[in-house]
């Protein structure tokens, strides 16, 4: 299912897709586009089963997004953000695309921060899409962070303008003004990462107790 609202003429077009454990956030994002006039697309996904994998879904999405509206360029946001104010940084953005660098030692998890992107509706970022779709193959742990690391990476040629920390808000974290303000949802899904590690720590405690007790009857 699409939700599209076009009310207002922009150079672009707000796109964010969601899962079925993100009704309530999306239904708060567009209010919020609503609110400020903005023009905007929400698709609804089925599960690919763990969070990592529904990450995944964000290049693919943003194909068609792109494909769908040759005439605007995109402005993606997570489903689980909602808009504070009018995104005027995007009417007249010059860059191909938008995204937000973390500097070294912030205490991100990665490098670029996805939850908001501004990209140019051009052949050359179209191919850049295409490259970060590919770089996902194969992947079990990965999120789409990584692959959109590894997909910049193979396109030195693109205008890349770091979006301002106002554009990427963390709810709970630093004090900017917040233009998109993030509430990072994930953080009480289930993470693959997590339960794998578990298991491992598990697995790892279980052996310890094993050789603790052998040691322990060796000496009885």
């Amino acid at each position: 299912m699409s939700l599209t609202n076009l009310p207002a003429e922009k150079p672009y077009i707000v796109c964010a897709f969601y899962t079925d454990g993100y009704v309530r956030e999306v239904q708060s994002l567009e209010a919020s586009l609503k609110a400020h006039g903005i023009p905007h697309l929400l698709r609804r996904f089925e599960s690919r089963g763990v969070w990592e994998a529904n990450t995944r879904i964000k290049p693919e999405f943003l194909r068609d997004c792109l494909a769908e509206h040759p005439g605007k360029d995109v402005v993606y946001i997570d489903a689980d953000a909602v808009v504070r104010a009018p995104l005027t940084l995007f009417d007249a953005f010059e860059a191909d695309i938008g995204v937000f660098v973390a500097s070294e030692g912030g205490g991100f998890s990665h490098r670029y921060l996805t939850g908001t992107l501004y990209l140019r509706n051009t052949p050359q970022v179209r191919a850049f899409v295409d490259s970060w779709i590919a770089a996902q193959g194969g992947m079990l742990l990965g999120v789409d962070q990584d692959s959109f690391t590894t997909s910049i990476a193979q396109h030195p040629a693109l205008r890349v303008e770091p979006l301002p920390a106002s554009y990427v808000k963390i709810h709970d974290r630093g004090s900017d003004t917040p233009v998109i303000e993030h509430f990072q949802a994930s953080r009480t899904r289930v993470k693959l990462q997590r339960v794998l590690k578990k298991a491992r720590n598990s697995a790892l405690a279980l052996v310890v107790l094993a050789i603790a007790a052998w040691l322990g009857s060796r000496w009885l």
